[in-house]
């Protein structure tokens, strides 16, 4: 109606300016009627898809026939769609919490495709170890909310948006293979969100016994209860492995700071 009430002032617009010509200046009067009938017409057009719209929407049948299915040249019907790398960066673990990196890393590799064809990468660009243990973390849930997901086709397939939503979903739910597991999964998502967010005192607590083991070895290498030597030692942050983590450390240092560690590819 907004488009028609437009359309009929549009007209009656142009028809009262054609209809007024400009004796003094006929050829600027001329090159504003070309241009308002043009920038008419273009309106026009613009609304033409609003009185017809079409919504698309992926045929996940068709697609699976068409790349999923035996065929002549892929007798074996296996998938023949082409292969998906994700990237997913992260700079701070203080202003980007490792639970929503987390939760984004396993929706991406719950997402319905192929699993061969599917590999996700994570860049850390500040080098933390909270972040590295996060995503251990989540790779040892995704163990068990990856096949959840494809098994009931869960949506949304993030966690956290998943459990967050309202209302019970085994309401009613004859299936009780889904509830059972849905319950399941529920528990152990609580217990990963407690593991993700004491992981920070966990680090610390490991570095500082490691460190103060590393103190008093420089103590009694000095000559016992020297406190110089104690002094010298850098507090390093250490791994669940007993080894210096190459990035940044949570007393930065040289070459274990934000913006300048070791490069880390694992």
């Amino acid at each position: 109606l907004l488009i028609m009430i437009r359309l009929v002032v549009l007209m009656f617009f142009l028809a009262w300016r054609v209809s007024h010509p400009n004796p003094d200046a006929m050829w600027l009067w001329g090159m504003s009627i070309v241009c308002e009938i043009w920038f008419a017409f273009s309106w026009v057009l613009d609304q033409m898809p609003k009185l017809n719209p079409i919504n698309r929407a992926t045929d996940l049948a068709a697609l699976q026939d068409k790349f999923e299915s035996p065929s002549p040249s892929n007798p074996t019907g296996r998938s023949d769609l082409p292969g998906i790398d994700v990237f997913v960066s992260t700079a701070d673990p203080e202003k980007e919490p490792p639970l929503v990196t987390a939760n984004t890393i396993l929706s991406i590799l719950a997402v319905n495709y192929p699993i061969e064809k599917l590999a996700c990468y994570i860049s850390d660009d500040g080098g933390s170890l909270l972040t590295f243990e996060a995503m251990a973390e989540a790779m040892v849930f995704a163990e068990v909310w990856v096949p959840f997901c494809r098994k009931h086709n869960i949506e949304p397939r993030n966690p956290d948006s998943y459990f967050s939503q309202k209302g019970d979903p085994t309401k009613f739910k004859k299936d009780q293979d889904f509830v059972k597991d849905r319950r399941r999964l529920k528990r152990e998502y609580d217990e990963f969100k407690v593991r993700i967010n004491g992981l920070p005192d966990a680090i610390r607590r490991r570095s500082d016994a490691y460190n103060k083991r590393e103190e008093r070895k420089a103590a009694a290498a000095g000559g016992g209860g020297d406190e110089e030597g104690a002094v010298k030692v850098l507090k390093a942050t250490w791994m669940a492995d007993g080894s210096h983590w190459p990035g940044t450390w949570l007393a930065p240092s040289k070459d274990h700071s934000k913006g300048d560690h070791a490069g880390i590819l694992q």
